[in-house]
């Protein structure tokens, strides 16, 4: 009795707000909403009026009748087409039968279902939202509208409940939430309840009202969702097995039946990240998700005569599932994403000129068949394993190369003059600034981690940053390759603090010398972790590690035979591959500015991509490429030039 009172007040008094809304849709499509409304009502409390063939309660079963009897005529009053109808009308008229006979709840199921889809089925009725709803914003119409009645936290002990009859829903009651789809929240949403406090919020648009419809079902699972970091993750796990649609028309119960491939445990987390995320960074691929759902809307409305509805429908998939991912596209494949935008427009024509529905379906199909390829494009085409551990271990190598060098060159300079008490001085700054980058690899990559749905501006902008820093690395490499200036620096601006006995000043020397090397290394090897996949993020720490081994090898090797090591050619070798992987992260660079569609896109007349590379099909990355390729060239024969004539005046 008590489950059974529970799912009166939810189907009957869900959501018993102060704020009055009385504007409605159209009355049909109202009519039709309340009479699935009603089905789902029927095939799931019949049981709390009916069993074994005896009525258990004489008011519910007295309900079941009302309703079989008012869905009856709900659709005896619609515009339903007229062959539809009467099979609608002939099924619920047994229907009504099925229960003064008290039938057994299978059979009541099973013909209450069968209306419900064929109403759905003829009308294109949504029962899905288009796009994964917000549920920041659900939250936001939830505290205006709901907190008085339903309590902040959803238990139904708003301040104006005590006066309330039927009781305001607790929305943290699991025997009752399970049961119920947002669906149905969505149906009493935005229908109200006749006779009862629950006014209609009609008002607000469908986006709303499915934002509302899913918070609440968020409301319970809310706790263990703050508790969970990896629910994003099961969130796109669970994703692959069930779609938008079934996350909104079926309840919890029926949810956790559908993910039947996994453990009880791992069934209940995934649950909760249906219930509580959303694609985050994935939105893109949920755009064009709903222009396939807007194409097969608008196929569905032209076949059942809705010629408007589908014309609507085709408007829509373009202007809002292709169009906010067009950036991307075009920055993948211009070619490409114009014959889309054709496509796309030869839908729209067939339609407007209501062609036969062999041609509309034929074009919707084609449609629906480039969208996968669109998919396929804009998949992220990440470094792998192999060639992130190289560029990693090559930053690494280089970087740290430097910073010993001139550290050895300190240490010589400090025992040369005896000052051995400055050698401390010298190891704590050095020791200290790898510390605090070790600390700013974390920060920098909590930083990346929150940049959210700016993900490709951010790639772009760190991309490019890297790319100048590397232009003047690789130039200083290629410039001090021909001569001992770095020596001559590090000795003057040591030999000053040695002479002024300023120990803290060669130890901020040393901190400054690595420090940089550290910030250096942060930038080229952030640059590289988001050019990787997230499979393959260990091939960069072990690069680091594969660094510091040959960095040590070297110091060892540097201590025996400093003078026979190549320094020179060490240098040299090292800036070439700092322009190699400089030419790969411009393009990159650019290409995630296009993405983002701060950038315009202009295809390249041969259609090359190697992603590799940073190669793509347009003349802006293309011509980012070549335009720093022949500065750095001009550089490094500027550097041979000048140690030319510095060689001739001191022959």
């Amino acid at each position: 009795m008590i489950r059974n009172s529970l799912y009166t007040i939810f189907t009957v008094g869900v959501l018993l707000c102060i704020f009055p809304y009385n504007a409605m849709a159209s009355q049909d499509d109202s009519n039709l909403r309340t009479s699935i409304h009603l089905l789902d009502y029927i095939s799931r409390d019949y049981t709390a009026a009916v069993q074994n063939g005896e009525v258990i309660d004489e008011g519910e079963f007295a309900e079941m009748q009302e309703f079989s009897d008012k869905v009856y005529v709900l659709i005896e009053e619609s515009k339903l087409p007229q062959d539809d109808k009467l099979r609608m009308l002939s099924q619920l008229k047994e229907l009504g039968k099925q229960i003064e006979k008290k039938a057994p709840h299978q059979s009541i199921y099973n013909l209450a279902q069968q209306t419900r889809q064929d109403i759905i089925k003829t009308t294109g009725l949504k029962t899905a939202p288009l796009i994964w709803p917000d549920l920041k914003n659900g939250k936001s119409l939830y505290v205006q509208n709901c907190t008085s009645c339903h309590g902040v936290n959803g238990a139904g002990d708003g301040k104006l409940a005590a006066g309330l009859k039927p009781a305001p829903t607790n929305f943290l009651n699991d025997t009752l939430m399970q049961e119920i789809s947002s669906f149905q929240a969505y149906n009493t949403i935005k229908l109200g309840v006749e006779g009862t406090a629950m006014q209609s919020f009609a008002t607000l648009s469908d986006k709303e009202i499915w934002d509302l419809a899913f918070y609440i079902k968020a409301l319970r699972f809310t706790p263990q969702a703050d508790k969970n970091s990896e629910l994003q993750q099961k969130f796109d796990r669970a994703n692959n097995t069930v779609n938008l649609e079934e996350v909104a028309t079926l309840s919890d119960v029926e949810l956790v039946k559908r993910l039947s491939n996994n453990d009880s445990a791992d069934k209940e987390l995934l649950l909760t990240a249906l219930r509580t995320q959303s694609p985050g960074d994935n939105a893109q691929k949920y755009s064009l998700d709903k222009a396939r759902n807007y194409l097969k809307s608008a196929l569905q409305n032209y076949t059942s005569g809705s010629y408007s509805s589908a014309r609507e429908d085709a408007l829509a998939a373009y202007l809002e599932g292709i169009e906010p991912s067009e950036a991307r596209l075009k920055a993948n494949a211009p070619a490409f994403t114009a014959r889309l935008e054709q496509q796309m427009f030869k839908i729209r024509e067939v339609i407007e000129n209501k062609g036969d529905k062999a041609q509309v379906e034929k074009e919707i199909d084609n449609g629906l068949a480039m969208l996968g390829q669109a998919e396929e494009l804009m998949q992220d085409k990440k470094l792998n394993y192999w060639v992130s551990f190289a560029l990693s271990a090559s930053i690494m190598l280089r970087e740290g190369l430097e910073a010993f060098l001139i550290l050895a060159l300190i240490l010589a300079l400090i025992r040369s003059s005896g000052l051995k008490k400055a050698i401390p001085w010298v190891h704590g700054g050095w020791i200290t600034a790898i510390l605090l980058g070790v600390a700013g690899w974390f920060f920098s990559d909590w930083v990346i981690g929150i940049s959210g749905k700016n993900r490709e501006i951010m790639e772009g902008m760190i991309s490019l940053v890297a790319v100048i820093v590397l232009a003047f690395v690789g130039f200083w490499l290629h410039d001090h390759s021909h001569a001992k200036k770095w020596k001559k620096f590090i000795e003057e601006k040591i030999g000053k603090q040695l002479k002024k006995d300023k120990m803290f000043g060669i130890a901020f020397f040393s901190f400054m010398v690595v420090f940089r090397e550290a910030f250096e290394s942060i930038l080229f090897l952030q640059a590289i972790s988001l050019e990787t996949q997230p499979a393959h993020q260990s091939s960069i720490g072990l690069g680091v590690l594969a660094a510091f081994v040959m960095i040590s090898l070297f110091a060892v090797l540097f201590v025996r035979y400093s003078k026979k090591i190549p320094v020179r050619q060490l240098f040299r070798y090292s800036a070439w591959a700092i322009t190699l992987l400089a030419l790969i992260l411009i393009g990159k660079g650019v290409h995630s500015i296009q993405e983002a569609g701060w950038l315009s896109v202009t295809g390249f007349p041969v259609s090359v991509s190697v992603d590799l590379l940073g190669i793509y099909p347009t003349i802006e990355t293309v011509a980012a490429q070549v335009a720093l390729l022949v500065l750095m060239l001009l550089l490094y024969f500027w550097s041979n030039h000048k140690t030319k004539i510095r060689s001739t005046k001191l022959n």
